[in-house]
């Protein structure tokens, strides 16, 4: 039964509330007023991380998102959000994040605990240096590899069991440490079980000051059951937006907002004509959709292996002309 509501809700438990309420008081900036990035790349509607790190200051909030509607929520409750699988999210430079929440899906895959694969690869966002916040069932922490990976990569570990009041549903622990700069052979997580988290500020992590992503995508994609899900709503939204066309006005403005991507490949594809024009703007001429190649370097160090990928970055080039002249910039 947990696993079939796992599954259907793509493994999503929100953090409990008085959990939530209690670990916020644990983390504290290393110097104010120097900006701290943070990053929740399983983040639900976001709240949890708006809440966690509501004593940071200043901060700006990231979080990646599966689930499209859960993503659209997020947008609005964090600085930066996007829709798509952690594994795909393209997040550059690496090590660009000072706190790193995790609260993964409960299951396992292929012999092994999912949530140990999501902290596996979500590690790389993480500056040396910076939190560790893992939320996950306390059996996870019985497998002597799982405690020793922590150890390695990670010192200042502690672990609680969430606040009594919340515990028995899924009987979950956080996980807090400091992202060693290298990989030991040494260090561990003690076995559980652990103890109850009791009270705010029981233990002190400071988040420290990083430069934050130059880049932070997502790889948005529908799947077939958010086809069914959302085709009659849809359907009544295009019923209704034809029925508002007059004889005079055979245009059909979108039900939503294009994105950047949507745009560079109507301009490319000869949709738009090239040329916007408003009453802020004596005149803005498109002149084309680009794409610019990056290549990204990472390093697994347990395989010992090295992985190149070729990306490509979406963009828009335009002429703007206004009384000072004429100038063209990229829009990214």
């Amino acid at each position: 039964m947990a696993r079939l509501e796992s599954n259907a809700k793509m493994g999503y438990y929100p953090t409990p509330q008085k959990t939530l309420e209690i670990i916020s008081t644990w983390i504290q900036t290393q110097k104010r007023y120097n900006m701290c990035h943070v990053l929740d790349p399983c983040a639900g509607t976001g709240e949890a991380l708006k809440k966690l790190v509501k004593q940071l200051y200043p901060v700006t909030t990231y979080g990646i998102e599966l689930d499209m509607e859960r993503a659209t929520d997020a947008q609005d409750c964090l600085s930066v959000a996007t829709q798509g699988s952690m594994f795909d999210a393209r997040v550059n430079p690496l090590g660009c994040m000072g706190l790193l929440y995790l609260n993964p899906p409960y299951e396992t895959e292929g012999g092994e605990r999912l949530e140990m694969k999501f902290l596996k690869h979500a590690i790389k966002w993480l500056a040396a240096g910076g939190v560790l916040m893992f939320l996950v069932p306390e059996f996870v922490f019985a497998e002597q590899n799982n405690r020793d990976w922590i150890g390695q990569h990670f010192y200042m570990l502690s672990a609680y069991r969430i606040h009594i009041d919340e515990f028995d549903k899924f009987k979950q622990v956080l996980v807090c440490g400091i992202k060693k700069a290298e990989r030991t052979e040494t260090g561990s997580l003690p076995p559980p079980p652990y103890p109850h988290m009791t009270c705010k500020y029981e233990a002190i992590y400071a988040v420290p000051a990083t430069a934050g992503p130059k880049v932070f995508q997502g790889t948005a994609a529908v799947t077939d059951e958010d086809v069914v899900k959302y085709m009659p709503t849809a359907l009544q939204t295009i019923s209704r937006e034809i029925g508002k066309l007059t004889v005079d006005d055979n245009r059909l403005s979108p039900i939503l907002k294009p994105r950047l991507g949507h745009l560079v490949s109507q301009i490319t594809g000869g949709a738009l004509d090239g040329e916007l024009s408003g009453n802020d703007m004596e005149n803005h001429i498109i002149v084309k959709g680009y794409s610019e190649r990056n290549i990204t370097v990472t390093v697994d160090e347990e395989a010992m292996r090295e992985t190149t990928r070729d990306t490509y970055a979406t963009g828009i080039r335009v002429i703007e002309y206004n009384s000072g002249g004429a100038y063209w910039y990229d829009v990214k």
